[in-house]
Protein backbone atom coordinates (compact mmCIF):
# COMPACT_ATOMS: atom_id res chain seq x y z
CA UNK A 1 0.00 0.00 0.00
CA UNK A 2 1.43 3.35 -1.03
CA UNK A 3 0.66 6.12 1.49
CA UNK A 4 -1.86 8.59 0.12
CA UNK A 5 -1.01 11.37 2.54
CA UNK A 6 -2.71 14.67 1.84
CA UNK A 7 -1.34 17.98 2.98
CA UNK A 8 -4.38 20.03 1.96
CA UNK A 9 -7.89 19.53 3.37
CA UNK A 10 -6.64 17.04 5.95
CA UNK A 11 -9.65 17.82 8.14
CA UNK A 12 -11.76 15.63 5.85
CA UNK A 13 -9.79 12.48 6.68
CA UNK A 14 -10.27 11.92 10.41
CA UNK A 15 -9.01 8.88 12.24
CA UNK A 16 -11.77 6.41 13.11
CA UNK A 17 -11.32 3.51 15.52
CA UNK A 18 -13.98 0.81 15.69
CA UNK A 19 -14.02 -1.95 18.31
CA UNK A 20 -15.24 -5.48 17.62
CA UNK A 21 -15.76 -7.94 20.46
CA UNK A 22 -15.56 -11.41 19.02
CA UNK A 23 -13.89 -14.33 20.68
CA UNK A 24 -11.03 -11.81 20.82
CA UNK A 25 -11.01 -8.01 21.06
CA UNK A 26 -10.24 -6.36 17.70
CA UNK A 27 -9.78 -2.67 16.93
CA UNK A 28 -9.94 -1.45 13.33
CA UNK A 29 -8.55 2.03 12.67
CA UNK A 30 -8.78 3.94 9.40
CA UNK A 31 -7.68 7.29 8.07
CA UNK A 32 -9.68 7.70 4.88
CA UNK A 33 -11.95 9.92 2.80
CA UNK A 34 -14.09 6.88 1.95
CA UNK A 35 -17.64 6.62 3.30
CA UNK A 36 -17.44 4.35 6.35
CA UNK A 37 -21.19 3.79 6.72
CA UNK A 38 -20.69 0.17 5.72
CA UNK A 39 -17.53 -0.54 7.77
CA UNK A 40 -19.25 -3.13 9.96
CA UNK A 41 -20.53 -4.98 6.89
CA UNK A 42 -17.06 -4.99 5.28
CA UNK A 43 -15.39 -6.25 8.48
CA UNK A 44 -18.05 -8.93 9.09
CA UNK A 45 -17.71 -10.13 5.50
CA UNK A 46 -13.93 -10.35 5.93
CA UNK A 47 -14.36 -12.36 9.17
CA UNK A 48 -16.70 -14.79 7.43
CA UNK A 49 -14.40 -15.25 4.46
CA UNK A 50 -11.41 -15.82 6.78
CA UNK A 51 -13.11 -18.67 8.61
CA UNK A 52 -12.99 -19.60 12.27
CA UNK A 53 -10.85 -17.60 14.67
CA UNK A 54 -8.69 -19.78 16.89
CA UNK A 55 -6.76 -18.63 19.94
CA UNK A 56 -3.39 -19.35 18.34
CA UNK A 57 -0.61 -16.77 18.03
CA UNK A 58 0.14 -17.37 14.35
CA UNK A 59 -3.55 -17.59 13.42
CA UNK A 60 -4.22 -14.22 15.08
CA UNK A 61 -1.20 -12.68 13.33
CA UNK A 62 -2.53 -14.00 10.03
CA UNK A 63 -5.99 -12.61 10.81
CA UNK A 64 -4.60 -9.12 11.53
CA UNK A 65 -2.74 -9.05 8.22
CA UNK A 66 -5.71 -10.47 6.33
CA UNK A 67 -8.07 -7.82 7.72
CA UNK A 68 -5.65 -5.04 6.73
CA UNK A 69 -5.43 -6.41 3.20
CA UNK A 70 -9.21 -6.78 2.87
CA UNK A 71 -9.82 -3.23 4.16
CA UNK A 72 -7.24 -1.83 1.73
CA UNK A 73 -9.03 -3.54 -1.18
CA UNK A 74 -12.37 -2.02 -0.22
CA UNK A 75 -11.34 1.46 0.97
CA UNK A 76 -9.32 2.77 -1.96
CA UNK A 77 -8.78 6.25 -0.47
CA UNK A 78 -7.35 4.94 2.81
CA UNK A 79 -4.27 6.80 3.97
CA UNK A 80 -3.79 4.50 6.95
CA UNK A 81 -5.18 1.16 8.09
CA UNK A 82 -4.54 -0.56 11.42
CA UNK A 83 -5.85 -3.76 12.94
CA UNK A 84 -5.05 -4.35 16.61
CA UNK A 85 -5.98 -7.64 18.26
CA UNK A 86 -5.91 -8.21 22.01
CA UNK A 87 -6.21 -11.82 23.11
CA UNK A 88 -4.91 -14.03 25.87
CA UNK A 89 -2.35 -11.63 27.41
CA UNK A 90 -1.11 -10.61 23.94
CA UNK A 91 -1.45 -7.66 21.58
CA UNK A 92 -0.95 -7.95 17.83
CA UNK A 93 -0.94 -4.98 15.49
CA UNK A 94 -0.88 -4.85 11.72
CA UNK A 95 -0.28 -1.38 10.27
CA UNK A 96 -0.42 0.02 6.74
CA UNK A 97 0.13 3.44 5.22
CA UNK A 98 0.34 6.44 7.54
CA UNK A 99 0.24 4.30 10.67
CA UNK A 100 3.34 2.45 9.50
CA UNK A 101 5.19 5.42 8.03
CA UNK A 102 4.41 8.37 10.32
CA UNK A 103 5.25 8.36 13.99
CA UNK A 104 2.66 11.02 14.86
CA UNK A 105 -0.15 8.91 13.37
CA UNK A 106 1.05 5.89 15.37
CA UNK A 107 1.22 7.97 18.55
CA UNK A 108 -2.31 9.26 18.01
CA UNK A 109 -3.61 5.74 17.35
CA UNK A 110 -2.02 4.14 20.40
CA UNK A 111 -2.90 7.09 22.64
CA UNK A 112 -6.57 6.81 21.64
CA UNK A 113 -6.49 3.04 22.16
CA UNK A 114 -5.10 3.57 25.65
CA UNK A 115 -7.83 6.14 26.30
CA UNK A 116 -10.55 3.81 24.94
CA UNK A 117 -9.50 0.87 27.07
CA UNK A 118 -9.39 2.91 30.29
CA UNK A 119 -12.70 4.77 29.97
Amino acid sequence: MVPKTKLVKKEYSPLVIRRYSLPVLIFVALITDDDLSNLDVVVEKAFKSYGSIRNNIQELRNLAGYLCEELSKFYKKAEGIAVIIQADKMTISSLMGDFMNHEQCRLELYSLLLFNTQV
